[in-house]
């Protein structure tokens, strides 16, 4: 590890090169701003949730009907999201939807058939209307990358953010490291944003392989850990999601085959969804994997997904782009010799993700205005690390929008002097870091993050109660203890120490959090078995969460209000 700094000055940095940073720095940079970007991945063009390919983009196209117009849309929102969501900030979101699309489409993303050269639409997961382009977008990502590319971003790949610099409640850069040189950026920025994100890696999954996840196992919660520990607040982190993959193996692809018709069949061949919901399997994702928890605990398991029922043109079409979400899921079924076809695929829950509250329009994790700032001024964040998810669709557009905004705040502030960097608080965090470089008798992170995610498995799961609660807690906080003894072989490993760092804190807060909540909220997204029941007129509210002195302190915001009404530079500037 190098003991010099590497300094960088720019307009607007970036943590997280995913589809949400990508599409902030194309803003920043098409309205003539330096832009730096920080990025884990080794391309660019193929890092974040989406870097190897996306099959749906959810969008409202104004194409004509009442159902496809931004309105229609956003009063659904409540019922979407069991009334608990940012009216303000996804209301914007749906809105600047259209335009995103149109903009995506000019870099070269081409949205429609090849045969028929139109839009094939359909609809899932509880929405009121077919929102969802069904498209090869192998390239997806590729072509986004390619345009901050040509805007001559100054892309840092392989680097991990580690500190958010703040001063006065005011974010003025970051301090990151190059895991393959050793390299220390010290970088100060007029605005800085974050977009790393979903967390995973949290809890253990069907396979045992903690790096075969449904989402992108790169993922930590690096963003939320980082605007924690600089004092940004985060909403609804109580609030996970899930998802049915096949047995034996965590993959994307559950939207195509409900959005397309297939069948959920218990052991007795039993068409179960509409018990448990009017849509059946179009019924949210929350509702359908708590469905088949409920089976199982029933005795009703296995479970399979049926695609016999569809039509030969539809089959045709699955079996097209099967792979485009999860490129080796064609070989998959080769190797089982498993006809899709045919034959009902056996199906198991994924690992807990925090991500998205479960829900299109309700995020976990950094709460944000309708700008994208967060609490701290000159601090924004799009993408499943925030308080609005939606998908791809949902980050690619709260991007544009923090793009925007983070331009304007530098704008505003133009010419206002940056602070100078505390060089020597900033050596105290490289060497508390560089710590773990230096301890040959250490505990491996694996065994470390191993640990969280039994906690979390066991005790802060898909059932909670008061009980288990506490003691993941407890075990959470005595895990918190041992972090300065975790060991790292080399710069890759310090990488991997930080991801367990955050991936504990995360738990911590989703942990927390949930203990507060007493009731339960949309199927497996947060399920309390001692309040089995929502209660609107105690808990339709926001659970925002702030780094204290002594641990995280929890407050309430009705949800009626947006939640930058708990920001105390919202309070302070009235």
């Amino acid at each position: 590890m190098n003991d010099s700094w590497k300094t960088i000055e720019t307009d607007l940095l970036l943590i997280g090169g995913g589809v949400a940073g990508c599409m902030a720095a194309i803003e920043a940079q098409e309205a003539g701003l330096d832009v730096v970007v920080c990025e884990k991945g080794k391309v660019l063009d193929h890092t974040g949730s989406v870097g190897c390919g996306v099959d749906q983009y959810l969008t409202i196209m104004e194409s004509g009907p009442e159902w496809d117009t931004p309105e229609f849309l956003i009063n659904h929102l409540q019922d979407l999201t069991d009334g608990i969501v940012d009216m303000a900030v996804s209301s914007k979101v749906i809105r600047e939807m259209p335009k995103v699309l149109k903009k995506i489409e000019s870099f070269g993303v081409d949205f429609k058939d090849p045969v028929t050269k139109e839009y094939y639409r359909l609809r899932s997961f509880g929405l009121p209307a077919t929102y969802h382009i069904n498209f090869d977008g192998t390239d997806f990502k590729k072509m986004i990358g390619q345009q901050v590319r040509r805007g001559q971003a100054t892309v840092l790949m392989r680097t991990m953010g580690v500190q958010v610099l703040t001063h006065e409640n005011k974010a003025y850069g970051a301090l990151a490291f190059n895991f393959r040189t050793g390299e220390w950026y010290a970088i100060r920025a007029k605005a800085v944003m974050l977009a790393t994100g979903d967390v995973n890696r949290l809890s253990t999954n069907a396979t045992g392989l903690s790096f075969d996840s449904w989402h992108c196992p790169y993922n930590t919660g690096d963003a939320q850990a980082m605007g924690y520990r600089a004092g940004a607040a985060l909403a609804n982190m109580e609030f996970v999601e899930m998802n049915l993959v096949p047995k034996g193996f965590s993959a994307q692809g559950l939207n195509a085959l409900v959005s397309l018709g297939a069948h959920f069949l218990n052991r007795h061949g039993e068409r179960f969804m509409f018990k448990y919901d009017k849509r059946g399997e179009n019924a949210r994702r929350a509702i359908i994997t708590d469905a088949v928890i409920t089976e199982h605990l029933d005795g009703n398991g296995p479970i399979y997904v049926d695609c016999s029922v569809l039509s030969e043109k539809d089959l045709d079409f699955l079996e097209e782009t099967l792979g485009i979400d999860r490129y080796t899921m064609p070989a998959f079924y080769e190797q089982k010799k498993h006809d899709i076809r045919t034959q009902p695929v056996e199906v198991s829950i994924s690992e807990l993700s925090i991500r998205r509250s479960g829900l299109y329009f309700r995020g976990s994790g950094l709460a944000v205005d309708t700008k994208g700032e967060t609490s701290i001024e000159g601090l924004f964040a799009a993408g499943d690390c925030s308080t609005c998810g939606g998908g791809v669709s949902g980050a690619a557009v709260l991007g544009y929008i923090a793009g925007q905004g983070a331009v304007e705040r530098i704008r505003k502030d133009k010419g206002a002097a940056l602070p100078e960097i505390d060089q020597d608080a900033a050596d105290a965090i490289r060497a508390s870091s560089g710590s773990h470089l230096q301890q040959p008798d250490g505990i491996p992170w694996r065994e470390f993050e191993a640990e969280v995610q039994r906690t979390v498995s066991d005790y802060a799961g898909v059932r909670r109660t008061e009980k288990g609660l506490k003691l993941a807690l407890e075990t959470l906080s005595i895990l918190e203890k041992k972090e300065p003894t975790l060991k790292a072989d080399d710069m890759h490993g310090l990488m991997r120490v930080n991801e367990s760092q955050n991936i504990r804190l995360n738990s911590e807060l989703m942990a927390t959090t949930s203990l507060a909540r007493q009731e339960t909220r949309t199927g497996t997204v947060h399920n309390r078995l001692d309040y089995p029941d929502s209660d609107d007129s105690n808990w339709r509210k926001f659970i925002v969460v702030e780094q204290g002195d002594e641990g995280p302190n929890l407050s309430t915001l009705d949800a009626d209000r947006p939640l930058s009404d708990a920001f105390t530079r919202e309070q302070s500037a009235v």
